[in-house]
């Protein structure tokens, strides 16, 4: 396996527990790439734009996210005048290198969705162009037992001369039943962080010395709550802008004018909802972020994961992170060969 925009990690950590092995790993930023080192001391590890890398190993499979903030729901959403628009160009050259059985890229929903999704199609042509046979999905990782709602498109290629074409794995976890039968209900996101410490001094951020308290006017602009049992909600990559700790108390509309540039109050109360469901479940009497190791858990990392950095670059990197436990699911799928199928049976599938 040769991993690309690697970040800390994430994918390949779900790489390597479905059995794969990383030979080589990149990216720009230096804490991530000493994350790297750390978890993947085996691998060539290359603290460097992409773009200036000219040599890679052999590798049967080639995987990586590149940057997305070009297509993000919660960016400027102008692809055509970023330049980061066409770092999958990066990509598709390092493929086109080593020409490898199989490769995976992974991207922010917002792919599909902008421009009626031409810049999806123009990353589609390019690859099949290249000599791939191509499926894509927008797959959300509380379908795959991730505790987090996290909508991320994957598109995963196949070399034509193999004869073959991907099909994602079924969702195993869901509220409905499938004809393949019951699906698990969706983790929950505070089961998965209770055993941590409820206030991590120098973990999350604070706002101390602020006169207006530690949530600004914008933070104080939607829900940012989730309930206890459910997934939470998408960790982010900006510390400032993480969600609460479900211990927390409810948030309440407080007001709203939506027809004046999305503008609403939201403020709290003193309803602490998961204490409903268990008296014996910790509450937290002023609410908080949640901190960069309880965004590590609910991303599916390994409960002793520290990657290397100060406070704010541990957020960066576990909110780029691909879920460990998406990508295991994706490339079980793969190794196995039961996501295998021939191009003709996958060509009369509907894709979404």
């Amino acid at each position: 396996m040769l991993s690309l925009f690697s970040g800390c990690g994430g994918m390949d950590f779900g790489v390597e527990a479905a059995g794969g092995h990383i030979v080589f790993s990149n990216d720009i930023l230096a804490d991530a790439c000493k994350t790297l080192e750390k978890y993947f001391p085996g691998a060539d590890i290359c603290n460097a734009d992409i773009s200036v890398i000219q040599a890679f190993p052999d590798a049967d499979v080639v995987v990586g996210g590149y940057p997305c903030q070009s297509f993000s729901m919660a960016g400027n959403r102008d692809p055509e005048k970023d330049a980061r628009t066409n770092l999958y160009k990066q990509f598709l050259r390092v493929v086109n290198i080593v020409r490898p059985k199989y490769f995976v890229a992974e991207n922010v929903s917002g792919l599909k969705a902008l421009s009626s999704g031409t810049f999806l199609k123009e990353q589609l042509d390019a690859y099949g162009k290249a000599g791939y046979n191509v499926t894509y999905k927008l797959l959300n990782a509380k379908d795959y037992g991730v505790p987090q709602s996290r909508k991320r498109l994957f598109i995963v290629g196949v070399r034509k001369d193999l004869n073959q074409a991907f099909e994602f794995p079924k969702e195993t976890h869901g509220k409905t039943l499938k004809a393949s039968g019951p699906l698990l209900p969706y983790a929950s996101h505070g089961d998965a962080i209770k055993d941590l410490p409820l206030w991590p001094e120098g973990e999350f951020y604070e706002r101390p010395h602020d006169p207006n308290g530690h949530f600004s006017w914008y933070y104080m602009s939607r829900n940012r709550k989730a309930k206890w049992a459910d997934p939470a909600f998408t960790v982010v990559a900006n510390w400032r802008h993480i969600t609460l700790h479900p211990a927390s108390p409810v948030m309440t509309l407080t007001w709203s004018n939506l027809a004046d540039g999305w503008k609403q109050r939201w403020d709290f109360s003193d309803q602490y909802e998961h204490l409903e469901a268990d008296p014996k479940r910790n509450r937290l009497e002023t609410p908080r972020r949640l901190s960069w190791r309880e965004c590590a858990r609910i991303q599916t990392f390994d409960a002793n994961f520290t990657p290397v950095g100060e406070t704010d670059s541990k957020f960066t990197q576990i909110g780029n992170a691909v879920p460990p436990k998406l990508a295991q699911a994706i490339f079980t799928h793969l190794f196995s060969g039961a996501g295998l199928v021939s191009p003709e049976f996958q060509a009369t599938r509907k894709v979404v």
